[in-house]
C-alpha cells in the first residue's frame, strides 16, 4: 500500500477512534440553562437587560461548557444561538431590530420598543428544583408572527465528537417542559399551534417535529410544515412533564416517549421506526418556535430544562475502524 494512503487510513482510523471512544451521555450545555452552563438573566449595557441569548456568548462559558469567562457580548447571532424570525431579541420585526443594533456591540444605551419576544436562560423555577430554565416568550398581538431560534449543538452536547461527525446510529435528545396556561378549545374547529421543536441536520432537513397546540394538546409530526399527530395528552402548566426522542440516523427513524407528570410514567406516543419526514445526514440543531398572542401565566413564558444527549455510533463504525486498523497491521507487518 503507498504511504499516502496508509497516511490516509490511520487519519480516517484515527478519527474513528476518537468519535466512538468520545460518544457518550452527557447533560449538555444546554443542560440546566444556568450559570454553570453559560446562561444569564443579568447582562446589562447602559442601563438596559441585554439577557437574549443571542446577544451574548450563551452556552459557551461555564464549567459545563468549556469553561471561559462570560456572558460577554458578541455580535448579534453570532454565537450558538441565532434569531431566524422577524420576532424576537426584544423586537417585533427584523427591520427594527437590525436598525437598532447595527455594529454591535456594544449595544445601545435604551431600548426603544421593549417586545415582549425573548429567549433567556437562568430564568426560574427550574426542573428538579434548580432555580434554572430556559424561557422563550412571545405576547405580540396576534398577526405578529411567530419568534424562532436556533441552537447549534457543540462537543459539550454530544459528549465529545462534532455533532455534524455522527452520520449514523442511534441519538437519544431528553428534555423537560412547562407550558403556559392552555387556551380553551374550540370543538369543531382546527387546533391551532403554539410551540413547535424542530430536529434539523447540518443542511437544513427537519426530521421531525414536536410541539403542542394552544390548548396544550402534545403533538408530533414527521414532515414539517404537515399535520400534527394528536397524542391526547394535555401538558399540565403546573407540572414538569418530559420528551425523549430517539433518532436512527441509519435508517431515518424515530421514536418519542413522554413523561407525564400526572401520572409519574413514561409513554409511548410515536412508535420506534416512524419514518422521518426528511433524511438526516446528522443531527446538529435544534429550532424552537413560538406563536404569536401567548401571553397567559407568566408573561406567556413556555420553559425547558435539563436536556441531554446520547450520541451512540452505529456498530458499522465500529467495524470499519476495525477493518482499517487490520490493514495498517498488514501493511506494517
Amino acid at each position: 500500500m503507498p504511504n499516502h494512503m496508509s497516511g490516509r487510513i490511520a487519519r480516517l482510523v484515527s478519527g474513528s477512534a476518537i468519535a466512538i471512544l468520545t460518544a457518550s451521555p452527557a447533560f449538555a450545555t444546554l443542560g440546566s440553562f444556568g450559570p454553570n452552563e453559560g446562561y444569564s438573566l443579568s447582562v446589562y449595557s447602559g442601563g438596559y437587560n441585554w439577557a437574549d441569548v443571542t446577544y451574548y456568548n450563551a452556552g459557551a462559558y461555564g464549567p459545563n461548557a468549556g469553561g471561559g469567562s462570560g456572558p460577554n457580548f458578541i455580535a448579534p447571532d453570532s454565537g450558538k444561538w441565532r434569531l431566524v424570525s422577524q420576532v424576537g431579541g426584544f423586537f417585533g420585526s427584523t427591520a427594527a431590530r437590525n436598525a437598532m443594533l447595527s455594529g454591535a456591540p456594544p449595544y445601545p444605551t435604551s431600548h426603544p420598543n421593549g417586545i415582549p419576544a425573548y429567549m433567556v436562560g437562568a430564568h426560574f423555577p427550574g426542573h428538579n428544583n434548580d432555580g434554572y430554565n430556559l424561557a422563550i416568550r412571545n405576547d405580540t398581538p396576534a398577526g405578529t408572527g411567530p419568534t424562532a431560534y436556533a441552537y447549534d449543538l457543540d462537543i459539550y452536547d454530544t459528549g465529545g465528537p462534532a455533532a455534524a461527525s455522527v452520520t449514523s446510529g442511534i441519538v437519544t435528545s431528553q428534555f423537560y417542559f412547562l407550558a403556559d396556561p392552555d387556551q380553551p378549545y374550540n370543538p369543531g374547529t382546527p387546533r391551532q399551534d403554539k410551540f413547535t421543536l424542530s430536529f434539523i441536520d447540518g443542511s437544513g432537513n427537519i426530521g421531525l417535529e414536536w410541539g403542542y397546540s394552544r390548548d396544550n394538546q402534545v403533538a408530533w409530526r414527521s414532515v414539517a410544515g404537515g399535520g400534527w399527530n394528536y397524542t391526547g395528552i394535555q401538558a399540565n402548566p403546573s407540572l414538569w412533564d418530559g420528551v425523549r426522542v430517539t433518532m436512527d440516523l441509519t435508517n431515518d427513524t424515530f421514536g418519542i416517549d413522554y413523561y407525564d407528570a400526572n401520572l409519574n410514567t413514561w409513554q409511548n406516543i410515536a412508535a420506534p421506526g416512524t419514518g422521518m419526514g426528511a433524511s438526516m445526514a446528522n443531527f446538529t440543531t435544534l429550532r424552537w418556535q413560538l406563536e404569536d398572542a401567548t401571553s397567559l401565566g407568566i408573561g406567556g413564558k413556555n420553559m425547558f430544562d435539563d436536556f441531554s444527549f446520547n450520541f451512540v455510533p452505529a456498530p458499522a463504525s465500529l467495524a470499519l475502524f476495525a477493518g482499517c486498523a487490520a490493514m495498517l497491521r498488514r501493511r506494517r507487518a
